[in-house]
């Protein structure tokens, strides 16, 4: 079929139209495009705000039922708060796909989030939003689903607040160029956010919640993994109360930064140079390479210790519970505060009751976790590599295990036997031989920085709590959940001392040359933590009304994170407390690393002077 000539025409005349109008229309898009990324650009950081703020809503949306009573009013303002929250995501959704150069690789990564927020639309039109955002919904009268619909928002904001923390986490670390610095200040922000969660009315049984020095107090000796407590933590707190306690424990013993880096390498790729060196000091791994991958085997082990712990625990109780619940509670409460070697406890009279107090099952499962969080992560990864690996350069463990080894052995055996003789016919005199063993070797272990007891410490005697005093100050090991100047310094120390009386102008070890920055470091810790302890002490003579000998084991207690008191605690003054609050701080995070986080750094001389004798006696 042919067509006449004149519409051939108009149809390759009509084709040629078209062509042009395309043209015109993909250059005109593409000149759009540049607008809008450039608009991107500019709009990105005030997304950025808007995501925090809406984030900020989330989590304010989710304590108003948890940490108050909810009254009428706070009913009504938290609906407030989560119609804001709907139409907050929707808008940000809207807004983020406007501005995208590319709307369908868009709609591909984020078509969850477009199918909540089309959710969300429908859900803001069935409660009847006004076009100037006045909300007045989910009454006592309101439908179920859409309640639950916004609880599973929220839980998903929630998420997705946690997954960019994380996302940002390889950024911040590589920013860091003083990793002492970095340390101090997450352990900081991780005290400040305890404080205010336990200031929550819905955090202690009265309603009332923590006043701000108790709060800080309690907050401060559970992430510094302490023990001592101002309020009876059995009885004062809520299960939310208990949980927050919890948690602050757990990241306090592996640290916050070790277990928000091991989430971010467990749903993300691996990290760079940059942040493996800011790591490396946290995890106390000298090979950069190996950071990852010790990072990984730490909260590993944390986590299957605990949980054979729990188990321990539950099937050894011969207290009774309630409910299977709170006996699970129980048993999860203290394995994280023993491997942790924190010690709360959620007995009025932590392990003293006796049920407790004389069960074998629960004094060596307190003790297997006490140990095995005191030993240092770097010393129990090399003891099982050595079983699990026979080559030749394997089979001899490192000096610093076999110190720790053998300092960690024979400050054991030494505080149980001093222990048991000085208190045979005193503390102990009630207790048949055989406990009286256990319950020596429990106080010998727990002394230790772990804080539980099973015995009234107050009523020890003088010279063994002497004994106490200086097993306190020594404290675990490096790398651990511990406190006190690490065994490892004690026994440089003291090698160096012995060294020294027998003419050596070297000090050795297990065959093995120690050099002299090991000793100058040992030696700088010993003095920094005898001052630290002896200026906080005087001070607490000058605002306290109790026994030197009660306010120095306090002090020495909170310095080595240890959590054992002579019972003075709850009775300290505001300013007694924040004495303890600071001791507790600097012991955790160690002095040394404190003051060199913030001290000027030199580059180290590459020249010698000439060397000078001076009379030492």
């Amino acid at each position: 079929m042919k067509f006449p000539y004149n519409w051939k025409q108009k149809w390759i005349s009509l084709l040629r139209r078209w062509r042009n109008f395309k043209k015109d229309v993909n250059l005109n898009f593409h000149f759009l495009q540049d607008d809008i990324y450039e608009i991107d650009k500019v709009a990105h950081p005030y997304l950025r705000a808007f995501s925090i703020l809406l984030s900020l809503l989330v989590v304010v949306s989710i304590l108003i039922p948890i940490g108050f009573e909810l009254t009428p009013e706070l009913v009504y303002l938290n609906s407030q708060i989560e119609g804001w929250i709907l139409l907050g995501f929707v808008a940000n959704f809207v807004l983020r796909l406007v501005l995208t150069s590319d709307r369908k690789t868009y709609l591909k990564k984020r078509w969850f989030e477009g199918v909540v927020s089309l959710f969300s639309v429908f859900l803001l039109i069935d409660i009847g939003i006004s076009s100037i955002g006045i909300i007045d919904y989910l009454s006592g009268d309101a439908p179920n689903a859409e309640g639950v619909f916004l609880q599973l928002l929220k839980g998903y904001l929630l998420f997705v607040v946690v997954v960019k923390f994380l996302q940002y986490l390889p950024e911040l670390l590589g920013q860091q160029k003083n990793t002492g610095r970095f340390l101090v200040y997450s352990f900081l922000s991780l005290i400040a956010a305890g404080t205010f969660l336990l200031m929550l009315p819905g955090a202690t049984q009265n309603g009332q919640g923590l006043i701000f020095i108790d709060a800080l107090f309690t907050s401060t000796s559970a992430v510094c993994v302490t023990g001592l407590i101002v309020v009876d933590t059995a009885t004062h707190f809520t299960l939310f109360g208990e949980l927050i306690i919890l948690t602050l424990i757990q990241l306090g013993g592996i640290g916050i930064i070790t277990f928000a880096t091991f989430l971010f390498l467990f749903i993300s790729g691996g990290l760079g140079v940059g942040q493996m060196n800011t790591l490396r000091d946290v995890v106390g791994e000298s090979n950069t390479s190996l950071v990852t991958a010790t990072l990984k085997r730490v909260v590993g082990f944390t986590f299957v210790v605990e949980a054979i712990g729990a188990i321990g625990y539950y099937v050894s109780w011969d207290v009774s519970f309630p409910s299977h619940g709170q006996r699970i509670l129980f048993s999860i409460f203290h394995a994280i505060s023993a491997f942790c070697n924190a010690g709360f406890s959620l007995f009025t009279n932590s392990l003293a009751d006796g049920p407790n107090a004389t069960s074998w099952a629960i004094n060596i499962t307190t003790m297997t976790l006490i140990v095995l969080g005191g030993l240092g992560f770097t010393v129990i990864w090399e003891m099982i590599r050595r079983r699990t690996d026979r080559s030749r350069w394997r089979r001899r463990l490192s000096i610093h295990t076999r110190t720790v080894l053998t300092t960690t052995a024979v400050l054991i055996v030494a505080g149980t036997l001093l222990v048991l003789a000085m208190e045979w016919n005193h503390t102990l005199a009630d207790f048949a031989w055989g406990k009286k063993i256990m319950v020596s070797l429990f106080q010998s272990i727990t002394t230790r920085t772990a804080g539980f007891n099973t015995i009234d410490i107050g009523a020890i005697g003088i010279t063994a709590t002497l004994v106490m005093l200086t097993l306190m100050f020594i404290g675990g090991s490096p790398a651990s959940t511990a406190g006190g100047i690490k065994t490892t310094t004690f026994a440089v120390v003291m090698r160096s001392i012995v060294m020294t009386v027998r003419g050596y102008d070297k000090m050795e070890m297990f065959r093995r040359t120690v050099p002299n920055r090991v000793i100058f470091r040992a030696m700088t810790v010993i003095l920094l933590a005898a001052s630290c302890i002896s200026v906080s002490t005087v001070l607490l003579t000058l605002v306290e009304n109790h026994s030197f000998m009660d306010l120095f084991f306090e002090e020495v207690s909170a310095f080595a994170t240890v959590g054992l008191t002579r019972g003075i605690t709850g009775d300290l003054t505001s300013w007694g407390k924040f004495i303890i609050v600071v001791s507790m701080f600097l012991g955790r995070v160690g002095i040394l690393t404190f003051m060199a986080a913030f001290a000027t750094k030199v580059d180290t001389n590459k020249y010698k002077y000439p060397e000078e004798n001076i009379m030492v006696s």
